[in-house]
């Protein structure tokens, strides 16, 4: 019984932990959006290395999947679908990859239709690109623009 408690406390202590970082998350991001006259980035960016911000990218990608299977596996209640998305591209842009579309459909677990719809938004919206792909026309890649790739860094850069 002991150890049932112990791990009912990690597992509170974990989801205490994300949602503070989410909620640091989603103060950067309403910060940003409040800012959009000034394309300046917060000074402490500067200092980070493509390495911290993709091992921060890859944290926050693993604390928010485990968040939607811990708090509803699948309801889709919990999943932060866009942001996931914007993560992965963004990781893969950093690790000079390329991301296909159904590559992040599958990765984000949601049906292909609703990624390309919310990569059309986020694309009209400035933070993605799309580029066919020269091989296979059927393929369309995905990445970051210059200014999406700066606000996923400035909120990154803010979660130290």
């Amino acid at each position: 019984m002991d150890e049932v408690s112990a791990e009912i406390a990690a597992v509170k202590s974990a989801l205490e932990q994300a949602t503070e970082k989410l909620t640091v998350l989603q103060d950067g991001l309403f910060a940003i959006a409040n800012d959009t006259q000034s394309s300046e980035t917060p000074s402490n960016f500067i200092g980070l290395t493509n390495a911290e911000l993709i091992q921060r990218a890859e944290e926050l990608l693993r604390w928010s999947r485990f968040k939607a299977n811990t708090l509803g596996l699948n309801s889709g209640l919990f999943a932060d679908s866009c942001w996931n998305m914007c993560l992965d591209v963004y990781i893969c842009d950093l690790k000079e990859e390329k991301i296909t579309v159904s590559s992040i459909a599958h990765s984000s677990g949601i049906p292909m239709t609703t990624a390309m719809r919310y990569i059309n938004v986020m694309a009209e919206d400035g933070l993605l690109e799309k580029s066919p792909n020269p091989m296979d026309n059927r393929m369309v890649f995905i990445a970051t623009t210059a200014s999406g790739k700066d606000k996923i860094s400035a909120i990154l850069s803010e979660l130290g």
